[in-house]
């Protein structure tokens, strides 16, 4: 099982040195992608890969599951559709998807009104399953003239009476799918991939959230965790361009109020579901990457952030360090295995390694930040794009 990030900024990106939410999922082991989230440029994230062994073709994806229907976690759909499907070729009604879609109540409408508005025909088809609760309200696919002439009819899946969750409702060979609700300022949704035994890995993937508690059960000792972390304090000895009126107290009441997490809070969330690897993602712009081709003084403060950062995470999570994702950064999950007799710990992590990059580099082509390892982020050694401003203006996150 492997993640890899193609976007890590919250909703004031997107910047030029991280795109917005956009993460892929390799659970199969046969090269199918499963995707959370497809901000606006997505697409080009797949071109903009670090050349290497490991690169992810849209041609692979066949299930996007969509957190919320905020911008910054959808604007990138069509665009990565019509590439993903193909061009226009006669209509095959009788064409199965090539391309499965889970999402809230209004995806379905959302995807269908662009393609219908912009002209878009494919020649692969796509389908579209929203995850209903009791008040939403559905989209229908019949009759057949109101969907799109790509669109296959979806399936209306509702959550459970008894604990408000959609389990087991994606299967495929040893692997799940479950999700549950989580607080933002729009309905939004957790989802877990699971992994049927002796293995059973365990990624749990949030929206955007200032209280992932109602999904709780559903995340108990997940392998990974990816956490949102939009804000947090810095204190001006690491980054000298933090204002002093950002105390612990004021950043974290404003990104309660925004419906984000701070480090902490992330770190919190995986300390309270035994979490064995925590990532944070959905990076405030305040925070931009620490690239390898800006200035040493401006990458070397962006670095002491970005571990300022993890460490606040790691502190109230107890359990391991915290990672900041950046753009292109590749986590491998590894399974865990019962601990040999005399272990003090109950599970021993037989490997969980993450790989800041994708794929195994072009040696030929030096180390001006195109060296082995891919995309490192403020550990590594390949950043993608140039960013020359030490700090972002600040934008309203979503």
């Amino acid at each position: 099982m492997t993640v890899t990030f193609l976007g890590t900024s919250s909703g004031g990106g997107p910047s030029d040195s991280r795109n917005c939410s956009s993460l892929v999922a390799d659970v199969q082991a046969d090269g199918s992608l499963w995707m959370v989230d497809c901000a606006e440029g997505t697409l080009r994230q797949f071109a903009l890969q670090p050349y290497g062994t490991h690169r992810l073709k849209v041609s692979r994806l066949s299930k996007i599951f969509v957190t919320h229907m905020h911008v910054d976690h959808t604007m990138g759909l069509v665009p990565l559709l019509r590439n993903a499907l193909g061009m226009p070729q006669e209509s095959d009604t009788a064409k199965p998807p090539r391309v499965e879609i889970y999402g809230p109540a209004g995806i379905r409408t959302f995807i269908r009104s662009i393609l219908k508005m912009t002209h878009t025909r494919t020649a692969d088809r796509y389908v579209v399953h929203e995850l209903l609760s009791a008040n939403d309200e559905v989209t229908p696919c019949t009759p057949p003239e109101v969907m799109h002439s790509s669109e296959c009819q979806g399936k209306d899946i509702w959550a459970r009476e008894e604990d408000g969750f959609w389990r087991n409702f994606v299967s495929k060979g040893n692997v799940a799918v479950d999700a549950g609700p989580i607080l933002h300022r729009a309905p939004c949704l957790g989802y877990v991939i699971r992994e049927s035994p002796p293995l059973s890995r365990k990624i749990v993937v949030l929206g955007d959230t200032n209280d992932p508690t109602p999904i709780l059960p559903l995340c108990l000792s997940p392998s990974l965790l990816i956490h949102e972390s939009t804000d947090a304090c810095i204190p001006h000895s690491i980054d000298p361009n933090s204002s002093a009126k950002r105390t612990t107290e004021t950043v974290e009441a404003k990104v309660r109020e925004r419906g984000h997490s701070t480090p902490g809070m992330a770190g919190s969330f995986a300390k309270l579901v035994g979490a064995q690897q925590l990532v944070l993602n959905h990076i405030g712009s305040r925070f931009p990457a620490p690239l390898y081709s800006i200035p040493r003084r401006v990458r070397d403060t962006r670095v002491a952030v970005m571990k300022e950062v993890e460490r606040q995470a790691s502190e109230e999570w107890g359990m391991g360090e915290a990672q900041a994702a950046v753009d292109f950064m590749r986590v491998e999950v590894h399974a865990v295995r019962e601990a040999a007799p005399g272990f003090d710990g109950g599970l021993e992590e037989e490997a969980m390694k993450v790989e800041r990059g994708v794929g195994e580099a072009d040696e030929t082509r030096g180390n001006n930040g195109r060296g082995r390892g891919g995309n490192a982020g403020h550990r590594g050694r390949n950043p993608p794009t140039d960013q020359n401003t030490m700090q972002q203006p600040e934008r309203e996150d979503t």
